[in-house]
């Protein structure tokens, strides 16, 4: 096992790593189908669930090729979603309910704290495809920016995960080579992977899995025993 002096970085994924964002979503469509009924087909809520996964991979596909911003990808959703026509003001407050739940939800996972504390000593920074500003306030009403040196989006570099680009960015952002850096993320084809093919070591989270936690991710590249 690699000594943990000898790791001089660390990047982060945020959704589903830092933050339980699968809980947080969930509450959050929860909140807006309850208050739109009345304009939604007559669908169980497994597939409204499905219907809103897939309005929502498809307008973030267009918002991360430049094709909408990211109040215009949200609103788009919302009107595919409740098969609606609707005013951009009309579609924000139909969509209120679930950004209120969804702020109102965020929570880290219970072992964040103790990660911190473990990793003190090593510089750190967030990689997230999400929007700055949303990401940003994220971090800190989450009190996670004590604790990194950034947090990098596609908005600061002009490169989306999983391009090699945003994470060589947050490399020469903190000063070392792909080698002596570790990724730490949820998901296989935008975290881990990429970082993989750019010599770094790897770990990958799976939410709510105890032996594929953030404590585990330190045991398994040697920072801990």
């Amino acid at each position: 096992m690699n000594d943990w002096k000898n790791m001089r970085a660390i990047l982060l994924d945020l959704d589903d790593t830092l933050l339980d964002d699968q809980y947080a979503s969930s509450q959050a469509l929860t909140a807006f189908i309850d208050a739109n009924k009345a304009m939604l087909p007559d669908l169980n809520q497994a597939d409204l669930f499905r219907h809103w996964r897939e309005v929502s991979k498809k307008y973030w596909q267009q918002f991360e090729r430049g094709e909408l911003s990211f109040l215009e990808q949200r609103r788009q959703r919302v009107q595919a979603f409740l098969g609606q026509e609707l005013s951009g003001q009309a579609a924000d407050d139909a969509f209120l309910p679930y950004l209120i739940t969804y702020e109102n939800s965020w929570r880290c996972f219970p072992e964040v704290a103790d990660f911190f504390a473990l990793t003190k000593d090593i510089p750190k920074v967030i990689i997230t495809n999400g929007d700055r500003e949303q990401q940003q306030y994220k971090t800190k009403k989450m009190n996670l920016d004590f604790h990194v040196n950034a947090v990098i989006t596609p908005m600061d570099c002009n490169y989306w995960k999983p391009a090699h680009g945003i994470f060589q960015f947050a490399l020469d952002r903190l000063g070392v080579k792909a080698a002596d850096a570790a990724m730490i993320g949820d998901c296989l084809i935008r975290d881990i992977r990429p970082a993989q093919e750019l010599g770094m070591r790897t770990f990958q989270i799976e939410p709510h899995h105890p032996g594929k936690n953030l404590i585990s991710a330190l045991e398994e590249l040697g920072l801990i025993t």
